[in-house]
């Protein structure tokens, strides 16, 4: 092996080297991009799907208040034109 050789030898340990060092740096930010997101989707999910304060939560919360206010308003439409159905009779009749 003469000097040349040498040379380009260590220039390309060098270059491996700093390919190795690129490696550690980029896995170390991936690694941390892989946190954040973490970080971002458990608060979305937990936004999302908490039984207890969540969207979900509220969505159950609006469906009962819906099917509850439909009953209560079959029975006040039934009434509203039973009265209504009343006064007509005792125009006409009365």
């Amino acid at each position: 092996m003469n000097q040349q050789d040498r040379k380009e030898f260590e220039i390309v340990h060098i270059k491996i080297d700093e390919m190795k060092k690129d490696i550690s740096e980029l896995r170390k930010a991936m690694d941390d991009s892989h946190k954040k997101t973490d970080e971002n989707l458990r608060f979305i999910k937990e936004n999302l799907f908490n039984p207890h304060e969540g969207l979900w939560a509220e969505t159950k919360l609006n469906t009962g208040f819906r099917e509850s206010t439909s009953k209560w308003r079959t029975a006040v439409g039934i009434g509203v034109i039973g009265l209504f159905v009343e006064r007509m009779w005792k125009m006409f009749i009365g």
